[in-house]
């Protein structure tokens, strides 16, 4: 299980907060949160917490998915509103 860090800038940035600014509110320093968000480290499972927190969302929204050949890639968050069929 590997952390996209790609994710927590895109959902760190949708919700409006500077590096600096989340990375008080989620309680680690803005190196690591700079770190953690250009792949050069991954978390441990507690700041990954923190972080998922302060972003209000789950860690699964933030892991990258491993493909058949090895090779990582983004999902997308399971939602109630995308997995039904919606009818008129």
């Amino acid at each position: 299980m590997k952390t996209d860090g790609r994710l927590i800038r895109r959902k760190r940035i949708g919700l409006g907060h500077g590096m600096n600014r989340f990375a008080a509110l989620a309680g680690i320093s803005g190196a690591a949160l700079s770190r953690i968000e250009n792949g050069q480290r991954q978390p441990r499972p507690e700041t990954l917490k923190k972080i998922t927190n302060a972003l209000g969302c789950q860690v699964y929204e933030v892991i990258a998915e491993e493909n058949s050949d090895g090779a990582r890639s983004s999902h997308p968050a399971p939602s109630d509103e995308n997995s039904s069929i919606h009818q008129r």
